[in-house]
């Protein structure tokens, strides 16, 4: 293992623990980050946290000012949450349709595996058991999206998904149980190899998805208030 690997290992792990701080609201919307505090609470040196925050501000979890530095993203006003979800349903179906066609083995492997585990984080409402909910779920999305040979579409998306993600501690009682049956829809299809049924399963599910999190919306507004 080369000197590059187990750093780029370290800024991995980091850049994953800040980000599910952020998902968590552990550090809160708006809330202005200290690289040193940062380095402090998960015991590593303050360059891994740069290297971090540079990467979640690529992804739109964090914003960087002139002379002000890092602070948490601000939880979506009504009207770019709809323009998110307007762009993901521009995007998802087309990549639900090319994975459709180009997906391998590897790919309804993970694609299946992502599924299962998803149906095995179920039970309570902890955060811990959502976690790992939203981990899967990502995974699932994430595989469609690389599977369709688009990088620039896969990395895109991925980063429209983060956002969508702050808003889950407000997601109502069964989600996990309907974003299962609308996952099973769409891998369905892309087993199938038909892109039409997998890109109309997609849109499905993300115009279910934007019906369950409009509560959310809400709910993170009236907080705010």
């Amino acid at each position: 293992m080369t000197e590059a690997q187990p750093r780029q290992m370290l800024a991995d792990t980091v850049c994953e623990a800040i980000a599910q701080r952020l998902v968590d609201h552990e550090i809160e919307p708006g809330a202005k980050l200290n690289i040193n505090t940062l380095a402090q609470a998960l015991d590593v040196s303050p360059t891994p946290v740069r290297e971090a925050l540079a990467r979640l501000e690529a992804d739109g979890l964090v914003v960087k000012r002139a002379l002000a530095g890092y602070s948490a993203a601000p939880l979506m006003s009504g009207k770019t949450f709809d323009e998110l979800f307007e762009m993901r349903l521009l995007l998802e179906p087309a990549a639900a349709a090319r994975a459709a066609v180009r997906v391998g083995e590897e790919g309804l492997r993970a694609l299946t595996d992502s599924l299962t585990r998803m149906r095995a984080a179920h039970g309570d409402n902890s955060r811990e058991t959502m976690r790992r909910f939203l981990h899967h779920d990502a995974l699932f999305h994430d595989v469609i999206a690389s599977s369709g040979g688009n990088s620039l579409m896969a990395d895109t998306l991925r980063r429209f998904r983060s956002h969508t993600h702050l808003y889950r501690l407000y997601f109502p009682a069964g989600v996990p149980d309907a974003t299962c049956r609308e996952h099973e829809r769409v891998l369905d299809a892309i087993r199938d190899a038909d892109p039409d049924v997998a890109a109309a399963a997609m849109r499905t599910h993300l115009h279910r998805a934007q019906e369950r999190l409009l509560p959310g919306l809400v709910a993170a507004g009236d907080e705010e208030a």
